[in-house]
């Protein structure tokens, strides 16, 4: 009930206002002269046209937890008013265009046969019911469109549908549910083409050609309009016309452009984008898409009239249906098509498809067809029925006809098509966020990551490189345009060029180069679209072995841990990992949850992280106690976790001050048991912490139920709950803060210590690493934002081993990157994909005693550890240094293991058991006090309480005799 009512609610809001300002800006467009109303008009194309990250971006400049306007304007942006406001300022031109569109059919009669009705008397009797049809196929259109958008709700973390649905499929991978879910966000669509069939006056669903469309040169003179509307109510709507084009046009852009950390980001970010090819797949991405919903609309609509074989499309009996079919994928959440996709083609049969760039075409396709239909339908409607039959009786062919009759008539109008459907795509995110093959993201999804998971200057140099691009075709249709004035089926003058009949007719050879290219052009995109349709039948991609060998000077090969699911031993975009002193391998992903994991890869246990709604957990380590410290971002808290999942410590509150975080992302703890902890956002800082030691939860159950419930957690999730009481962390120091300069951060998403508490710290949005002395002096930095040996691509984690050595895990560049002690590279490994040895999005890395390298490999679902390359003697005297540190240091740590959890035995025996465990023997017993406890033996494993077998054998708990 809270996501209909949030989503009804947000939906409503943008509506009504995005009506009521459209209505006023088409007022204030009926008065003014033609030369405004072109600009205006110009305008509102641009606010409709503006990506809602762009928008988002904006406004969580100003009015953001630490916006310029937060002070005088005490707004809060992450609302359901907030999300209503951003998408009505997106939304107001479609208002605006159907009344300007009605208006048309204004006379002057109607205006002069009574002089006296004006202002609102003009406004309530005369142009509201003129428009009224189309006012309410723009509120119901406005509805759907604001019922079904994702980009607005989620990066503002909002809770309605089309967020949700992709936040509970991106957490539990529950198809029947998100399914469930989407169906109140259908019956939008389906009262949308209601309306449009049982409105006779538009028909819109019949004719595309029929659609009215604004024009600039008014059909009643503007100073009659003015004068009929009065002052008052003319100005009124000026002002409400120039705030609106201001908030949802100028401010945008002013804050792209005057904003100083854009430009001074704009090098880094680009150079970063290359590592992943991230500017090139954006562009090529959309304008293949682009390119394909054209000819597929081309395909079908000249064939038809063309030919004249069958009767025209816009009697069909299956019109609506075939419509409705049509437009749906465009009116639902991008988040369905890319879920139906997922289920049809991610198999084995069909991987190599599903891997690569054409399943975020065909995406592309299938959600924009309608719009590229419809362009098609409207243009190949005008065009000279003469002229096309004139060709046909000289025996032109089907291309012929096209390039000589229909191209120069629709040329403007199907490129027009192209641009329009060619931004859609290129700022499209929900549709691909599901789908995205390993490497191949675009700018708009990156824009879209650093937003969702926190607002990032480096947001602004992205958007401007992605507004560089939309231009870019602008750009070259006006070069090409200018190099060959007859280009896009115009002459010099603008008319359009006519061929006559005798250039269709004759050999093929009488027609010239420009066929022959018409023709290569074809046949290159029907090969295409034929080895799309082809590869999910052909190829198959063996499934990926348990071991392999990889090509490195430190590691000899690579195994793959996990596989892409919710269930036990599998991952949803794990992001973190940990390594306990036994080299047991922790893993927080996206469910929420933390797996344990064997050194071998076996699944041990798993447990929930106790709340999940706001966000999921990210950064780990272990502390000097031997726990597992799990961050929550979302809720600015620390947890500390026994190894066997009993939660043993929580503390953390939201703020800025000392001891206090905002987005926590990162962990590491040093020799002397100090802890520092990463925040961005807010605090651009690292927090330095001396923690005194805490207690651990008490557990008054029986031995039974302990010990059942212990073996229930080794096969399946156990839930936790808050521990008591809670530790008092003490802050020693704070490094750092926003910027770009040494010892500033800009996301420090990963922290580690060497050997020598020193402090690395991965500047990832910076593209660099800084290190710090114990004390936190700032010491050095290297790296650059690039794809070359020692550049780096947003690095989200860094790990030293004894050696110095550095291995940084590159989220963008898609790869592992190792330097030397002295900053200098030495190799790399992998690259973007999804073979064994490589990486899509890698997130989070982690060394266990033996040198091997586990990596939280996201976007492939998995974990990947490296095994470290080693001779037989350096084996075999790492096993001799592991087997002696094991046995000087076992007698004591399997003691407080053992001891804390055989808490309950002593509790539930009233204390009349003592335990005594014998270094010498490796052996434990509970010995009975005086008391008139029975002498009847019972015995214990320590197994039987989850704790791990030891390479000697087994702890036992016996009654001594």
């Amino acid at each position: 009930m809270l996501l209909l009512k949030n989503s009804v609610l947000v939906s409503l809001l943008a509506t009504v206002l995005a009506v009521g300002i459209g209505l006023a800006v088409a007022l204030w467009l009926a008065g003014l002269p033609r030369r405004w109303r072109a600009l205006f008009l110009v305008l509102a194309v641009i606010a409709l046209a503006t990506p809602p990250f762009v928008a988002t971006n904006c406004w969580l400049h100003f009015l953001g937890d630490t916006g310029a306007w937060r002070r005088w304007v005490p707004l809060n942006i992450f609302s359901l008013g907030g999300a209503a406001w951003i998408l009505a300022l997106l939304l107001w031109p479609i208002a605006t265009f159907a009344a300007c569109a009605a208006w048309q059919r204004l006379e002057p009669a109607q205006l002069e046969s009574d002089m006296a009705v004006t202002g609102w008397n003009l406004l309530r009797g005369l142009l509201v019911p003129l428009a009224r049809n189309a006012i309410v196929i723009a509120a119901t259109l406005t509805f759907v469109l604001a019922l079904n958008n994702f980009a607005v709700p989620a990066i503002l973390q909002v809770k309605v549908f089309p967020a949700e649905m992709w936040v509970r499929f991106n957490t539990t991978f529950d198809t029947w549910g998100v399914l469930l879910m989407s169906l109140p966000l259908v019956l939008g669509p389906l009262l949308l083409f209601l309306l449009l069939n049982l409105n006779r006056n538009l028909s819109l669903n019949l004719n595309p050609s029929s659609i009215p469309w604004p024009h600039v040169q008014p059909t009643v003179s503007p100073r009659l309009i003015r004068r009929q509307l009065g002052p008052a109510l003319f100005w009124t709507s000026g002002v409400i016309a120039l705030t609106t084009c201001l908030f949802a046009v100028g401010l945008p852009v002013l804050q792209l452009i005057l904003v100083k950390r854009t430009w001074t980001e704009l090098p880094g970010a680009l150079a970063a984008a290359r590592g992943q090819h991230a500017l090139g797949h954006s562009f090529w991405f959309a304008a293949s898409a682009a390119t394909a919903v054209i000819l597929s609309a081309l395909f079908v609509q000249p064939a038809r009239s063309v030919r004249r074989l069958h009767p025209p499309l816009s009697h069909s009996p299956t019109l609506p249906f075939f419509r409705l079919l049509l437009w749906l994928p465009f009116l639902l959440p991008g988040v369905l098509t890319g879920l139906a996709l997922i289920h049809l083609f991610n198999h084995s049969w069909t991987s190599f498809f599903y891997q690569s760039a054409g399943i975020v075409i065909l995406a592309f396709v299938i959600r924009y067809l309608a719009l590229g239909w419809t362009a098609v339908a409207s243009a190949t409607a005008s065009v000279d029925r003469d002229l096309a039959d004139a060709a046909r009786l000289e025996g032109a062919s089907r291309l012929q006809m096209f390039r000589h009759a229909y191209w120069p008539q629709t040329g403007p109008q199907l490129a027009a098509a192209w641009y329009i459907i060619f931004l859609l795509c290129l700022w499209d995110v929900e549709t691909m966020i599901l789908v995205v093959p390993p490497g191949g993201e675009t700018l708009s999804l990156r824009i879209f990551n650093l937003l969702h998971y926190g607002h990032n200057a480096q947001v602004n140099a992205l958007c401007l490189a992605l507004l560089a691009l939309a231009l870019a075709p602008l750009i070259a249709w006006t070069v090409v345009s200018k190099v060959r004035p007859g280009v896009g089926g115009r002459g010099a003058r603008g008319k359009p060029v006519h061929s006559p009949p005798s250039t269709v007719q004759g050999p093929k050879a009488e027609i010239g180069s420009h066929f022959t290219i018409h023709v290569s052009c074809f046949t290159h995109h029907a090969l295409t679209l034929l080895t799309l349709l082809t590869l999910p039948l052909t190829s198959c991609s063996p499934s990926s072995p348990a071991s392999t060998p990889l090509g490195s000077r430190l590691f000899s090969r690579v195994e793959v841990i996990g596989s892409r699911g919710v269930g036990v031993g599998q991952f949803n975009k794990p992001r973190s990992v940990a390594i306990d002193r036994e080299d047991n391998l922790y893993v927080a992903d996206m469910t929420g949850r933390v797996q344990k994991f064997s050194s071998s890869g076996a699944f041990l246990l798993s447990w929930q992280m106790p709340q999940t709604d706001l966000g999921k957990p990210k950064g780990m380590c272990r502390d000097s106690d031997g726990n597992i410290i799990v961050l929550e971002p979302h809720y600015q808290r620390v947890n500390h976790f026994s190894p066997d999942g009993k939660l043993v410590a929580q503390w953390g509150q939201r703020g800025t001050g000392p001891g206090q975080f905002m987005l926590p992302r990162a962990v590491a703890v040093n020799s002397r048991g100090e802890m520092f902890v990463s925040e961005y956002g807010e605090n651009e800082r690292v927090q330095k912490f001396d923690l005194q030691t805490t207690k651990v939860t008490k557990d008054t159950k029986s031995p039974e139920q302990a010990s059942a419930n212990t073996q229930h957690a080794i096969r399946n999730t156990q839930h936790v709950s808050p521990p008591s009481p809670a530790p008092r962390p003490s802050p020693l120091l704070s490094l750092g803060h926003p910027g770009t300069g040494p010892g500033e951060f800009n996301r420090a998403e990963g922290i580690c210590v060497d050997s020598e508490d020193r402090l690395y710290v991965a500047d990832s949005c910076n593209h660099r690493i800084q290190i710090f002395s114990s004390d936190g002096k700032f010491l050095r930095a290297y790296g650059k934002a690039g794809a070359g040996k020692g550049e780096l691509s947003y690095p989200y984690d860094i790990c030293v081993d004894s050696s110095g050595r550095q291995y940084i895990c590159e989220f963008g560049n898609g790869r592992i990157q190792i330097f030397d002690a002295n900053d200098q590279p030495i190799e790399i490994i992998g690259h973007p994909g999804a073979e064994p040895g490589e990486f899509s999005n890698p997130w989070g890395i982690a060394l266990d005693s033996a040198g091997n390298l586990y990596v939280a490999d996201s976007q492939n679902h998995r974990v990947q550890k490296l095994i470290r390359r080693q001779n037989a003697s350096a084996q075999s005297r790492a096993r001799e240094q592991a087997a002696s540190r094991e046995q000087a240091s076992i007698a004591p740590h399997v003691a407080a293991e053992v001891t804390r959890l055989c808490y309950f035995l002593t509790q539930q025996a009233e204390k009349n058991w003592s335990l005594v465990i014998s270094a010498a023997t490796n052996r434990g017993s509970l010995r009975p006090r005086p008391s008139t406890l029975d002498a009847r033996p019972f015995g214990f494993r320590a197994s039987d309480f989850g704790l791990r077998t030891l390479d000697f054998g087994l702890w036992t708990l016996d009654r001594a005799p």
